[in-house]
């Protein structure tokens, strides 16, 4: 049977070139896309795995998991992804799952409950209708459906756009008019009412119809709080060591409650955390490292009371220490006055970052 938008997401368990997961339980809080092929070592899903290597960071920086299905064996996927980094100049790097037996494709209406065989007795032509895009809410609910005919590659930017409003749209009531790309006007969800609509844009909005109501773009200009602190911290290691130490993904923090790291992807690390607030309920959010080195990272979250925040932290060495200045800018706490906001971050950031430099002294006394 086919699925809708509004659905719920099929739950399942599979081998992956990752291990074994359980879907519901590997998408977690994030959103998902999922995207389907009919067979390994076909020559347009060939161009698309390449291309979606390529642009994962891009799904990373929205909270976004990304995982392939063939129906083929795994083994025959990681034997496939060596040609896919031959010709395309990027191997997968996110999980692709093997449905041999058709269970996945068939429970997501990608092919017939009664069609028939495996994996080796099918061609490419049995299985046409396995070439689908779904995105999938952190509800694990299906959001998007598109079907590709296998003679057309499909456009992954389109799907980031489509991300886009669906993201925006969940967060805010409105909706993207036709061809929108970020920080352009929305339309006011007609379920919203005039004198509503006037308490959340009391600057008004354009009409041409009153049902056709144009605003700027939620949140493209939210205020900031703007933070810089100088000497924030000085390890007792050099930019090379640190840099190792990012890229592990290895920062433990009291105020995490749990601490993942999702992928490393070149220069850019993302990780998944669950972080304290004062009042010892948690928010989730995901942290997006890009290494910089020698000179420092620039990082970036989403999820949370800091969605939005982007910061650096430059380095700089000093007598075979180094030394770290933080800047960057917050999203202003509603109700928060800005010097108590200040606090709250100086606080955040100098006990991290003596964590991090007791880290690195253990790690670095452990290997002497």
């Amino acid at each position: 049977m086919a699925l809708h938008i509004g659905d719920v997401a099929p739950d399942f368990e599979a081998e992956t070139t990752e291990g074994r997961i359980r879907f519901h339980e590997w998408l977690g809080t994030s959103w998902g896309v999922l995207f389907s092929h009919p067979k390994d070592f076909t020559p347009v899903c060939t161009t698309e795995l390449g291309y979606m290597a390529r642009l994962k960071p891009e799904f990373d920086r929205r909270g976004t998991k990304i995982i392939g299905l063939s129906v083929d064996p795994v083994d025959s996927h990681v034997r496939w992804s060596r040609d896919i980094e031959e010709t395309q100049g990027h191997a997968p790097n996110y999980a692709m799952i093997g449905d041999t037996d058709l269970t996945i494709a068939k429970a997501w209406g990608m092919l017939a409950a009664s069609a028939e065989g495996t994996a080796p007795s099918r061609t490419a032509a049995d299985n046409q209708t396995v070439r689908t895009v779904f995105v999938i809410g952190p509800d694990k609910k299906i959001k998007l459906t598109i079907a590709y005919p296998m003679t057309t590659g499909r456009n992954f930017d389109e799907v980031l756009r489509v991300l886009d409003s669906l993201q925006l749209t969940a967060q805010y009531k409105v909706s993207t008019p036709v061809n929108w790309e970020p920080g352009e006007d929305v339309i006011i969800a007609g379920s919203v009412s005039d004198e509503d609509a006037k308490k959340a844009y009391p600057a008004g909005w354009r009409a041409p119809k009153p049902y056709l109501r144009f605003v700027p773009q939620p949140g493209t200009r939210p205020n900031v709080v703007r933070y810089r602190k100088k000497g924030i911290a000085t390890f007792d290691a050099s930019t090379d060591a640190i840099f190792r130490y990012m890229s592990a993904g290895n920062h433990p923090h009291k105020a995490f409650k749990s601490h993942r790291l999702v992928s490393v992807v070149g220069n850019v690390v993302t990780i998944e955390a669950d972080i304290y607030n004062p009042d010892g309920s948690t928010f989730t959010t995901t942290i997006v490292h890009t290494l910089n080195p020698p000179h420092g990272v620039e990082t970036t979250m989403r999820g949370g009371p800091f969605s939005g925040a982007k910061f650096v932290h430059a380095y700089t060495s000093v007598n075979g220490k180094t030394q770290v200045d933080l800047e960057g800018e917050f999203p202003a706490f509603p109700g928060m006055a800005e010097a108590d906001e200040l606090e709250m971050i100086d606080g955040f950031f100098t006990l991290a970052f003596a964590e991090d430099m007791a880290t690195l002294r253990n790690l670095s006394e452990a290997h002497a």
